[in-house]
């Protein structure tokens, strides 16, 4: 499989502060990477889903004024036990990546920038069905929005790099935000670009997967 790369290509710069995101083409044969600096508020976060199911099914949930009045005169004992309390599990998010990355040109803007952050959001699109878009005088977006057909295939896996350390398989892109504001070349290519991502596994991660992903 051949690799088009685009993006970071400062050599001075340790692969272990760099973070790659790769995607196979429809046919695996392919793969685009995308290569840039990990930025300052790079993160990765887990979320586990806990919550106490049993909170009302006690006597003094079911009966809460009488259990009020009874408390007060007993004395303050109460009908809420510990297992009224008792967190259950209800799995866990997939992981999530907030990336914060960094491009910036040293020869060819287009390349190292322009380039990387246009492969970057194709990254995002589906190959969705639209009209022939080969009539005469109609482009392929306005085909696109004019007769569009149900079906095709959502946004591809990317497989996301970081620091050389940390590799994880089956991640998508759940927003990307480019700065359009900074400096250009004469031919409008930006030459640096911060770039913030959030990137989340498709599925749950098992306390295995979670290791192998720290390298």
């Amino acid at each position: 499989m051949s690799i088009k790369e685009y993006g970071l290509n400062d050599k001075k710069v340790s692969p272990f502060l760099k973070a790659w995101i790769t995607q196979p083409d429809k046919e695996n044969k392919i793969s685009t990477c995308v290569v840039g600096l990990i930025g300052p508020g790079t993160s990765r976060s887990l979320q586990a889903n806990w919550n106490s199911p049993f909170e009302q099914t006690n006597v003094g949930g079911m009966f809460e004024k009488g259990a009020g009045i009874a408390q007060i005169a007993s004395g303050g004992m109460t009908s809420i036990t510990t297992l009224s309390s008792t967190q259950i599990w209800d799995g866990n998010r997939p992981n999530v990546f907030n990336l914060n990355l960094i491009f910036y040109a040293l020869k060819d803007a287009k390349k190292e920038v322009h380039l990387a952050l246009k492969e970057l959001e194709k990254m995002m699109g589906p190959d969705i069905k639209a009209g022939d878009d080969s009539k005469e005088g109609l482009s392929k977006l306005t085909e696109l929005f004019k007769s569009a057909i149900p079906g095709g295939n959502i946004p591809r896996p990317i497989v996301l790099n970081i620091g050389r350390r940390m590799m994880i398989p089956n991640c998508v892109i759940e927003s990307m935000a480019i700065p359009l504001d900074k400096e250009k070349t004469k031919d409008g290519y930006l030459v640096r670009a911060e770039v913030n991502l959030s990137i989340a596994t498709k599925v749950m991660l098992n306390r295995d997967n979670i290791g192998a992903s720290f390298g």
